[in-house]
């Protein structure tokens, strides 16, 4: 009798360890697919962020981009690097213009 009663808490020991390792892994599985939702949410609203910063400061030569990531819509790597290079060039000339600036205010005609 004292052998069966054994084998059974034995058994049921076991089954208990089993059950709750299999809802913490589930429970795991759910906690990482939130995290992996809020961080993309997350690169998206900086995304966003960026955009209004961009937009704020003036004109800029990157279309409002409304799609979201992973979509037909995305701007190809070859065209994110042609707007790049079109922004890269005005700030270039927006500190140059800036230079012509300051040299004026200082009594400096050089340009």
């Amino acid at each position: 009798m004292k052998k069966w009663l054994l084998i059974t808490g034995i058994v049921l020991l076991c089954w208990w360890s089993m059950t709750t390792d299999i809802r913490a892994q589930g429970s795991s599985l759910r906690l990482e697919t939130r995290i992996d939702r809020l961080e993309s949410e997350l690169s998206r609203v900086r995304s966003q962020l960026t955009q209004l910063e961009a937009r704020t400061s003036g004109p800029s030569a990157l279309p409002p981009a409304t799609s979201a990531p992973g979509s037909p819509n995305e701007l190809s790597l070859a065209e994110q690097f042609d707007n790049l290079a079109t922004l890269a060039i005005e700030v270039r000339q927006d500190v140059r213009d800036l230079q012509g600036r300051v040299a004026e205010l200082e009594g400096n005609p050089s340009r």
